[in-house]
């Protein structure tokens, strides 16, 4: 299709190109076609709408005469922070927080009243009604706010690290630590994680004050915090810092094993210690999920690690490497997270300008890559609400729902082979649906 096209047609390749990318991310075939209009519309008229229409849709339908299947990813847009009076200069990390699917906390100034400081907190699904006024606290001195994931609880700091119970509008706890705060995650709904200078600490809620857990290495003295994880059996802890060296990004990520007490420093961006049985293990056990993309390589790394101690009656312990081919103009991209599709057994790794892999975490095998949004995503949280799913928030502030679709996995899949365990796992997915949808009450 596009090899026919004139010479003088460039600006036409590239909208024919970006409408079939939009186009193959839709769902259903009436929703393709609607869509192609759009972004066809959107960008030309007159004469050469119809012809750059018609080219586009012919290229669909070869596309699916080959059997080429659909993006397995499903992109959807929840709300946009700006209509719930939030201004764009203030939709950056750390001033938006996504600690779970319903708690979304923004620390801002209102419109055209920058002397005073607020926090807002959102329930990232809810688009704003007429007449609603969002939960939010007028604050001083704050430089940093945490919702807790599922209790009224809000984590602020300043001088001071604060604990606060929004609904008995209560102080519960506060503490003075002795070096500055550099990082801060709610790991449950009782547990505080608070990185400092030189320490790790965890602060359980019904405790006055917090606990040492370790040390930070010294090879990450200076480098931005920008993520800790703790294992579901509270033996695995990972620490993630960034620095900018010779103008890339270059990550650490300090693995601390609980059990021994011990340290080791890996390359890595972006990781997660989940819970996964492996498919020749009768027991499940910690993986350790690490991304790195080093200097301007256009191949990134995944890796796949089962860490131990090894339990009885499970297989030796599994250790695999993949590929992530990096494929955007951005030299400087880089993985910014990994998460975990529990029941698909699949890990989803963005990149910092909205590249997603998904990778077979029994093979570390990328399964398949496709971009997003031309926008910045820079909070993401597995989505407790819809099955397979993630939410997003966008420097722009869209909140994204990005999800995998199992039926639609298992068609990509039947063109593009993986592992025998991700393919079984994802045809029992899609068997469990169909009868969910297919059953018959019996009265």
């Amino acid at each position: 299709m596009l090899c026919k096209m004139q010479k003088g047609s460039s600006l036409l390749i590239v909208l024919i190109g970006l409408s079939l990318n939009a186009i193959l991310n839709a769902p259903e075939k009436g929703e393709q076609k609607e869509l192609g209009r759009k972004c066809v519309s959107a960008c030309i008229g007159g004469k050469h709408q119809q012809l750059l229409w018609m080219q586009l849709w012919a290229g669909l339908e070869e596309q699916a005469i080959m059997g080429e299947p659909m993006s397995p990813v499903r992109l959807e847009v929840l709300s946009q922070l700006q209509a719930h009076g939030i201004v764009a200069e203030y939709i950056t990390y750390p001033r938006v927080t996504l600690t779970s699917s319903s708690r979304l906390c923004v620390r801002h100034s209102p419109l055209g009243d920058t002397s005073r400081h607020t926090l807002t907190l959102l329930d990232p699904h809810m688009s704003p009604k007429e007449g609603d006024v969002p939960a939010s606290w007028t604050i001083h001195q704050v430089q940093g706010a945490l919702a807790n994931p599922s209790r009224p609880l809000l984590a602020v700091r300043g001088q001071l690290a604060q604990i606060y119970d929004v609904d008995q509008r209560s102080l519960k706890n506060e503490w003075e630590f002795a070096h500055l705060i550099e990082y801060w995650v709610w790991l449950d709904a009782d547990t505080l994680a608070v990185v400092t200078e030189e320490n790790v600490f965890h602060w359980t809620v019904k405790r006055t004050r917090p606990r040492w857990k370790f040390s930070r290495h010294e090879r990450l003295c200076g480098m931005e915090i920008v993520g800790y994880h703790r294992d579901a059996n509270h033996v695995w802890m990972a620490l993630s810092a960034l620095k900018l060296e010779q103008g890339q990004v270059v990550g650490l990520t300090q693995l601390y094993w609980r059990g021994g007490s011990l340290s080791q420093v890996i390359e890595a961006q972006a990781v997660a210690l989940p819970q996964h049985r492996f498919s020749r293990n009768p027991k499940p056990s910690t993986a350790l999920l690490a991304a790195v993309r080093r200097g301007k390589e256009r191949m990134g790394q995944f890796h796949a690690v089962e860490l131990g101690p090894h339990q009885a009656g499970n297989a030796a312990l599994l250790s695999a490497r993949g590929t992530l081919p990096f494929k955007g103009p951005w030299l400087g991209d880089f993985p910014s997270t990994v998460q975990f599709l529990v029941h698909l057994g699949v890990a989803v790794i963005l990149t910092k300008h909205a590249f997603l892999f998904l990778a077979d975490v029994e093979t570390a095998q990328t399964i398949h890559c496709i971009q997003l949004t031309c926008d910045i995503i820079f909070a993401t949280v597995i989505d407790d609400d819809r099955p397979h799913s993630l939410l997003g928030v966008c420097r722009s502030g869209k909140v994204l729902s990005i999800s995998v679709c199992p039926c639609a996995l298992r068609q990509y899949l039947s063109h593009h082979p993986a592992s025998l365990s991700l393919s079984q796992r994802v045809l029992k997915l899609v068997g469990e649906t169909s009868s969910q949808r297919t059953s018959i009450p019996v009265e």
